[in-house]
């Protein structure tokens, strides 16, 4: 499948100077185990953190965004959430809100998956991501496309301001499971029409396909950072391009061997290092490896790392 953008959209979006926030999220079924993966994509070098901590005694670590409050990540339990958002017009937003703002608001989002990863079991986790309200008193659970898994099970979960959640359980047979920025079951949710949509489409599409071959968890994070595509922004990974949307940094979960490893962009995401906020003495259940590297040049060559 060929997806090209046509010179008339290509002009529309350069004179709008649209900034969009969108994410390639995947989970995979490997013979160890279950892997979830993301490329967090944003319209400002993020600038983020690893957290951690025990949490309601439950230990988590979670990726952190210093500048939305923004986390993601893994219990002691090997449960693992990913998430990429349906809120497209609120996420437009948010990357003139970091770079005009010395202290932009944050996302209750935040709060709810961290929240959600403090549950012991694979039920509470799902409860709390529909259900959880926290300081945000207009919305209830985490809105958009999430993924929660452990070392046997993967659900989806699509829910919307305006649609009720849809919760899925994927069948085992199926060893890929990716989701973009476009709602499947809430199809008027996400991006619906326009370059936008080509765009969501084309990550989740590029992803799955290249997949789908896969057997370590180490080519689930490579191969959602490879350039299929001569347009950057058609990519899982996006390179710098003309519309202000670039790849800050990947996270990847090995469920079964409760392992996080953090990929930073070394020109788009910025590390600010671990903060373990662990009892002393305590031996920690989850382990983490951080990498800061750029994979690819803006022609889509491979760099030395």
């Amino acid at each position: 499948m060929k997806i090209i953008i046509t010179e008339e959209q290509y002009n529309l979006f350069k004179k709008n100077k649209l900034t969009l926030n969108e994410c390639t999220i995947a989970a995979v079924r490997l013979e160890d185990g279950i892997v979830l993966a993301k490329n967090r994509d944003r319209g400002y070098k993020a600038r983020m953190e690893v957290v951690h901590e025990i949490i309601d005694d439950v230990e988590v670590l979670y990726w952190h965004d210093l500048d939305t409050d923004w986390s993601e990540g893994m219990n002691e339990f090997g449960i693992g959430i990913v998430h990429s958002s349906l809120m497209v017009r609120q996420d437009e937003k948010e990357g003139d809100k970091v770079l005009k703002s010395k202290k932009p608001k944050k996302s209750y989002d935040g709060e709810k998956l961290r929240h959600a990863l403090s549950q012991k079991t694979i039920q509470k986790v799902i409860k709390s991501i529909i259900s959880y309200e926290g300081d945000d008193k207009k919305e209830v659970g985490v809105k958009g496309e999430t993924f929660v898994a452990d070392d046997k099970n993967i659900y989806v979960i699509e829910m919307t301001s305006k649609d009720a959640p849809v919760i899925k359980k994927v069948n085992k047979n199926n060893k890929v499971t990716v989701r973009t920025n476009h709602g499947l079951v809430h199809k008027q949710a996400g991006y619906t029409k326009g370059i936008k949509k080509i765009s969501s489409h084309t990550r989740m599409m590029l992803a799955k396909k290249h997949l789908q071959d896969v057997k370590t968890d180490k080519e689930v994070i490579d191969k959602m950072k490879e350039q299929y595509n001569k347009n950057k922004f058609l990519n899982p990974y996006r390179l710098k391009n003309q519309y202000n949307m670039s790849t800050t940094g990947q996270i990847m979960m090995n469920l079964e061997k409760k392992e996080v490893v953090i990929r930073m962009d070394n020109e788009m995401g910025e590390f600010e290092g671990i903060r373990k906020k662990l009892p002393k003495d305590y031996t920690p259940k989850i382990s983490i490896k951080i990498e800061s590297e750029k994979t690819h040049n803006e022609d889509g060559d491979k760099l030395p790392t």
